[in-house]
């Protein structure tokens, strides 16, 4: 999943509704309870036959739960490298699912005739000649005769960032503009003593300080004034015509250690590998083939990483580590040079060492810019836009009788974020992300969804084609779903609904989010109606955006319903890994949407599309402890039982309180003092303003961490 949300319209509908919970929802003494009761289940208006559909037995279930335990376990298995689509591993998951489809018994024949639908998908910038990308360093004497040049090439002392101009050639000569600050907050300027205008100007990576915590900038945590965009805008702000990027030493350091971490992993993988190939059987021809290429591909990347170490004690960034281009920094051309390149132009200019200059700046927080006399500088900068290719796989069981020209579409995303980098909430850890929740789980239930549905579907003569897809490129913008839309293998203006799978193994308190329910008249009560059998406490959210593929179908005007059981504290890291999925309930959950998927199936008329408010809040799981039971009385939210030695109780709150507010929010209702509890984390502080006995209070905590 991929999001960046806020806001919202929800309800929670259930046999009760737990409000402040310290552990689970049968620890009455930590809940709140709110009755609301289960609805009665509305007038189907969708068709006039009842769901039919009865929860599978034991041994059924048992079945599925090894399904998807079986689907999982390759999904989130280390030799798949968190499944990125830049690297060639996300096709064994590519692989994998097209052969369960086939299993199945889904038939393969759209997209080409493989159910492979190829998209494009842009990671960044590349280079577009090596040739083209160098900076060329000319010194000449004080008649303008050139002494002597010196090119760095691409790799070899030079690289060009992606941050900056794609295409383009720039002469001038050289400044040192310090770390290329201007910040009138902090009366420090870089750029003071100096005439940048129409120069090549080089500057220090981060702040000043970057490792003293009584710096003025912070130099714990870095501030905008550390960011590459906002060097390389006031470099332009002062008449720039390229920028240098100098690498400070503890990010070389960190880069050297990162590269030489991941070297040592590969070459664990590499002996394991090699220990397969010699323990197969000379008959086991595939598989030793197979170990062979993984063999040759893992020696190959230790190769290109052992280069990747030389260049990062020499300090040069790779290309993507600047970041992406903003509107202003793409204007002219940016590249990262080497420390000892540096060095050597400061001695001969008369400055000292690059050490030397930094510790000043460091230690004094007073600029020191200078130029560098006679010496010009070419930088030359090639790049172009670098575009991966992955596919979708889609599999489908057609449609019988009068329905058979519409479809409904079942989909989740098989790709996640790798081994870190982009996407992962890991900062600077080399780890792989297995994404065993995030989103093999999803990929899981939609292939057992896809075994249940071909056996209910079996015995009838009139339904939908059901098309079932695992989604490429979701984690870099839901781009395998809106490309699906844009060049869609069945019409999408007879697909009548769409169901969507992300993050449905880490279900807590028996609570299922599911997003959508107001995207069509009568989705609300086929969902409650399916979910009698299952009770589940549903948390329906009625619109239907939302950062998962569900969005790129209801932006098409198609109905849709989306299954989550809640962000965690793993959600994007290397710790999201298969042994904390909840198959059981995994297995419930899918049962379920099978039953809601058969009826969308089936039903004699198509959902009617409904508009639904944009915003849309991601519903995070409970892990912040507070330690209360509250009620809603006479229109006020009060505190009816206090936990002992409770977060609540430390911070002195006692039955009767009637709370107005803690930190910005108001309480108005239990669940608004649920969600402010769901939005924060164990350690955070909280300052609760109150009413006891008519005298206004406000008291001060410190959440702790919910137990299991």
């Amino acid at each position: 999943m991929k999001f960046d949300f806020g806001g919202g319209v929800v309800t929670k509908v259930g046999e009760s509704m737990s409000v402040i919970s310290a552990c689970h929802r049968v620890s009455y003494l930590l809940c709140v309870i709110v009755s609301f009761g289960v609805n009665a289940v509305a007038q189907d208006q969708l068709g006039n036959n009842r769901l039919a559909e009865r929860r599978l037995t034991e041994h059924e279930s048992e079945a599925l739960r090894t399904h998807l335990q079986e689907d999982i376990e390759f999904l989130a298995s280390d030799d798949l490298r968190g499944r990125s689509v830049t690297d060639d591993s996300i096709n064994q998951a590519r692989d994998y699912i097209q052969t369960r489809m086939e299993n199945i018994g889904l038939q393969m024949d759209l997209a080409g005739g493989d159910g492979l639908q190829p998209v494009d998908i842009e990671v960044g910038s590349q280079v577009r000649s090596d040739d083209a990308n160098a900076l060329v360093l000319t010194n000449f004497d004080d008649t303008g005769k050139t002494v002597s040049e010196r090119e760095l090439k691409l790799g070899d002392g030079m690289s060009p960032l992606s941050v900056g101009n794609e295409r383009s050639i720039v002469t001038a000569r050289l400044v040192f503009a310090g770390y290329g600050v201007t910040s009138d907050e902090h009366e420090y300027d870089d750029y003071a003593n100096i005439d940048a205008k129409g120069a090549i100007v080089m500057m220090l990576r981060k702040e000043p300080g970057p490792d003293d915590p009584n710096s003025p900038f912070d130099g714990v945590r870095n501030t905008q004034n550390a960011f590459f965009a906002i060097k390389i805008e006031n470099a332009i702000r002062h008449g720039a015509t390229g920028v240098l990027i100098i690498n400070d030493p503890a990010s070389v350091q960190k880069a050297i250690a990162d590269e030489v971490e991941r070297r040592e992993l590969e070459e664990r993988r590499l002996a394991e590998l090699v220990t397969l190939q010699n323990e197969l059987p000379p008959e086991a021809v595939r598989n030793l083939a197979a170990t062979k290429d993984k063999i040759e591909r893992t020696k190959s990347l230790i190769e290109s990483i052992g280069q990747n170490i030389t260049k990062a004690e020499r300090g040069v960034l790779n290309l993507a580590d600047a970041g992406v281009q903003t509107d202003r920094s793409k204007a002219i051309p940016v590249a990262s040079i080497a420390r000892d390149i540096v060095d050597e132009l400061f001695q001969n200019a008369g400055e000292g060492s690059l050490n030397d200059v930094e510790r000043q700046i460091n230690e004094t927080y007073q600029p020191h810019s200078f130029s560098i006399p006679s010496v010009r500088a070419k930088l030359s900068v090639d790049l172009k836009p670098a575009v991966i290719s992955s596919d979708n796989v889609i599999g489908h069981i057609p449609g019988k009788g009068p329905l058979a020209s519409q479809t409904i579409v079942l989909g989740g995303h098989y790709d996640h974020v790798g081994m870190g980098g982009y996407g992962s909430l890991a900062p600077g850890t080399i780890a792989v992300h297995n994404g065993a929740d995030d989103n093999a789980s999803g990929t899981a239930a939609m292939l057992s969804c896809a075994d249940l549905l071909a056996k209910k579907l079996e015995t009838s003569d009139n339904h939908r084609g059901v098309v079932f897809i695992a989604f490429t490129g979701e984690e870099r913008g839901l781009l395998g779903s809106q490309y699906y839309v844009e060049h869609p293998q069945l019409p999408i203006e007879r697909t009548t609904a769409m169901i969507n799978f992300d993050m449905v193994g880490r279900l807590r308190d028996n609570e299922l989010t599911v997003y959508g329910i107001g995207t069509a008249t009568g989705l609300e009560s086929l969902v409650d109606e399916a979910n009698q059998a299952f009770r589940f406490d549903l948390y329906k959210v009625a619109s239907g955006y939302g950062p998962s593929d569900h969005q790129s179908f209801y932006r098409a005007g198609v109905p849709v319903l989306f299954f989550f059981t809640g962000l965690h504290n793993d959600y994007h890291r290397p710790s999201d890994d298969f042994d904390k999925i909840d198959f059981g309930n995994l297995g419930r959950i899918t049962d379920m949407v099978s039953n809601v998927a058969y009826r969308l199936a089936v039903m004699p008329r198509r959902p009617v599309y409904s508009e639904t408010d944009s915003r849309v809040q991601i519903r995070r799981q409970m892990t912040a402890y507070l330690g209360v039971r509250v009620s809603l009385k006479s229109e006020s939210v009060e505190v009816v039982e206090v936990t002992p030695e409770g977060p609540a109780a430390k911070a002195g709150l006692a039955v009767g309180d009637q709370l107005r507010s803690v930190g910005r929010k108001e309480i108005r209702t239990t669940e608004d003092l649920l969600s402010w509890v769901r939005n924060h984390s164990a350690g955070d502080t909280f300052a609760i303003e109150l009413v006891r006995e008519g005298t206004s209070k406000t008291l001060t905590g410190k959440l702790e961490k919910r137990p299991e």
